[in-house]
């Protein structure tokens, strides 16, 4: 099955060129290389390329979507390519897949829904703000964060602008990026870079409750979310705090754990997980006790973790791909192939896809 896998998108010709050598010594269990396909071009790469969107599959693995910083949309469908998109501008997150729909954003601030299956372009919004994260969608509607500070929520048939709920950006320094909306509990909870956290209404955007969550001062960004609909809490990411449980139907703290430059958490079962300034958390879930820790190289932040198997992967943005033992945080195996990462890999059992930051999408075998 694995085998499988891996070799859905392989048969898509990668060209004459040499492959990049792997570097040998960063390249050992749990991963294995299955296939690598250059998606940018060599000639188009800007200065310091950087690619955030992660792949997107199908729930019968047959088919791929692929945004990229130079604005193309690919669709790869058992090894070719079935057709190409291309927005206005980069696409930094991953597209929203629902349905027959493809859903993305853009960074010159448009809503495409395209229909997965042929690429036509659906419909089109302009909502006039830089989009860098990935859509939400429930009971009909998306709801799309902005960098500009704008929750919008939109209907997802016909593509028109239902509400739109709006924080200034504080004085002083802010960190670049946005937490995705989350929607649990009849609620949509969204984050903002003065260290807010809101409940809304879904319906209508009206303010259920908010939390100022950071304190004062410079760099109170909240630039993460999370909301299981089977918790009771949701946990975020404070740049100036560190990684907080917060009571989902009133943000009261439930507790917190110092962390600088937090900016990703990831509930997986018992435990949360939480990424900052060079640093990783393992946490308890209902106490925020600190269970593990690992030291990245240098002041690295890391992109968001993904849990699969037992492991946990992330990867230094612009450098390796990493696995970790989930309950000790022991490292189990590294991948770079010289341009790092940047994005959070798709995880599926068995396969890591993950785009490198020099355009290339790799499928790597994931060993127990």
């Amino acid at each position: 099955m694995v085998l499988a896998l891996l070799l859905a998108f392989s048969s898509i010709p990668l060209g004459h060129s040499p492959r990049p050598a792997v570097r040998a010594s960063q390249l050992d269990r749990p991963f294995f290389v299955g296939d690598m396909l250059r998606l940018v071009p060599l000639q188009k790469l800007p200065f310091q390329p950087r690619e955030t969107a992660s792949p997107v599959l199908d729930g019968s693995a047959s088919r791929m979507y692929v945004g990229t910083y130079d604005g193309v949309v690919r669709c790869l469908f058992r090894g070719k390519t079935a057709w190409n998109w291309r927005a206005r501008n980069a696409i930094l997150a991953a597209p929203l897949l629902d349905g027959e729909s493809l859903y993305v954003t853009s960074a010159d601030g448009t809503l495409t829904s395209l229909n997965r299956i042929t690429g036509e372009k659906r419909w089109q919004l302009d909502l006039h703000e830089e989009l860098t994260t990935t859509p939400t969608i429930a009971d009909g509607r998306l709801f799309v964060m902005s960098s500009e500070e704008s929750l919008t929520a939109i209907d997802a048939k016909e593509g028109k602008s239902l509400w739109k709920f709006h924080r200034d950006p504080p004085g002083g320094f802010t960190i670049r990026g946005n937490a995705r909306p989350q929607v649990a509990h009849g609620l949509v909870f969204a984050a903002f870079a003065d260290g807010t956290v809101a409940a809304l209404n879904p319906a209508d955007g009206a303010l259920k409750w908010s939390r100022q969550v950071s304190g004062t001062g410079e760099y109170l960004d909240v630039d993460w979310l999370e909301a299981p609909e089977a918790d009771t809490r949701v946990y975020v990411a404070s740049a100036k705090l560190g990684a907080l449980a917060l009571d989902a139907a009133t943000g009261e703290s439930s507790w917190s754990a110092a962390l600088p430059g937090a900016n990703h958490v990831l509930v997986d079962g018992p435990r949360i997980f939480a990424g900052g300034r060079g640093l990783l958390l393992a946490l308890d879930r209902q106490s925020g006790a600190e269970l593990w820790r690992l030291k990245l190289s240098g002041d690295h932040y890391t992109t968001q973790p993904v849990a699969m198997n037992g492991l946990v992967l992330l990867a230094e943005d612009r450098g390796p791909l990493l696995a970790l033992d989930a309950q000790s945080g022991s490292p189990r195996g590294a991948f770079d192939p010289g341009s790092g990462f940047s994005m959070a890999p798709l995880a599926i059992p068995g396969v890591v896809y993950i785009i490198s930051n020099s355009g290339s999408l790799f499928s790597l075998g994931l060993l127990p």
